[in-house]
């Protein structure tokens, strides 16, 4: 049976990159689920904290699908992001993400847009600043083909014709 993906992403922008670099992996439209995006009536960060909680309770029902979640780190650590989530499962009675689940947490930082600096530029980026929303949907495809051809060089990556993804490990560094 194919793996399926289910994205949770804060923005277009992110959804556009994750999306192209899965697709570079063999993974088809059809593998591949996005979220609703969030309306503008709540921060993208905030409606990922909010959803991730059933999210991660409703992989852990399916048995062939896999969560990838992207929430940028903003102002602040990746660890303190993923204590974040890990406290709104808490509130909602889910038991917090371990190394069993089916689901990865992925947090640029400070967002979406350092990784595409550095990806675009080739040159160490300074993770405290807030680089410009400069690149187009295009832009995010090319750069995410960028990332996808660095990946195949450097490590293994399991297509989605596994039965099941392994499970990453939880990285709790900055």
């Amino acid at each position: 049976m194919t793996t399926r993906v289910v994205l949770l992403c804060e923005d277009q922008s992110t959804d556009t990159f994750v999306r192209r670099f899965l697709h570079k992996r063999r993974f088809t439209m059809h593998d591949i689920r996005t979220l609703p995006l969030p309306s503008g009536r709540q921060s993208g960060e905030q409606w990922v904290r909010a959803r991730f909680p059933d999210e991660l309770a409703a992989i852990r029902q399916r048995s062939n699908d896999f969560l990838i979640v992207v929430t940028d780190a903003d102002s602040h650590t990746t660890a303190e992001r993923r204590a974040q989530l890990d406290r709104e499962c808490d509130r909602g009675g889910i038991p917090q993400q371990t190394a069993s689940d089916r689901a990865i947490v992925v947090v640029p930082r400070r967002n979406i847009e350092t990784w595409l600096e550095f990806l675009d530029s080739g040159v160490g980026v300074d993770e405290s600043v807030t680089y410009a929303k400069r690149f187009s949907a295009s832009d995010h495809r090319a750069l995410a083909d960028q990332l996808t051809e660095s990946a195949t060089r450097n490590s293994a990556f399991p297509s989605p014709r596994h039965r099941r993804l392994p499970s990453p490990a939880r990285s709790t560094g900055n």
